[in-house]
């Protein structure tokens, strides 16, 4: 095949964009799981809880039990989602594995937002929404865990 082969210049286009796509999502979805696991640590270190070397979602079971008010089910269900795709991203599943993935995170946040913001997010691209539904969680980790250190020193 000669160097510039027209089917040569194409396909290495259609490469560089593919890998430009699993780029911002790679780069997504692990720094959004990984901003939000540690605000998931914070909260357990303030409420005392035992943590350190269980995984992600052996990390939710625990934070689970304390039953705070800022962290409903629709929260959990987003973080569980979130968990998810990112092992589905992580491990390299398939495209159909990762794309169900983040269907199931977009349905699970959009569960968990206002009526209002729901036609939003719908509409957000995948890495928007994503980034969106990381920080929506990780707000309400950071505000149970401010509420939680604000008790303990009462």
């Amino acid at each position: 095949m000669d160097i510039d082969d027209p089917r040569l210049v194409q396909a290495h286009k259609d490469m560089t964009a593919r890998i430009e796509r699993y780029d911002e999502r790679i780069v997504t979805v692990l720094k959004s799981h990984l901003g939000v696991e540690q605000c998931l640590d914070d909260l357990l270190k303030t409420a005392s809880r035992r943590w350190r070397g269980r995984t992600f979602a052996g990390k939710i079971d625990v934070a689970q039990k304390l039953f705070l008010p800022e962290l409903d089910e629709h929260i959990w269900s987003v973080l569980k989602a979130g968990n998810n795709l990112r092992n589905a991203v992580a491990h390299g599943d398939k495209e159909g594995t990762i794309t169900a993935r983040m269907t199931d995170l977009r349905k699970a946040y959009v569960a968990a937002v206002s009526p209002e913001q729901r036609e939003g997010v719908e509409e957000m691209t995948d890495t928007q929404m994503v980034g969106s539904a990381f920080n929506h969680c990780g707000s309400h980790l950071v505000v149970a865990t401010d509420r939680r250190a604000e008790k303990k020193q009462k």
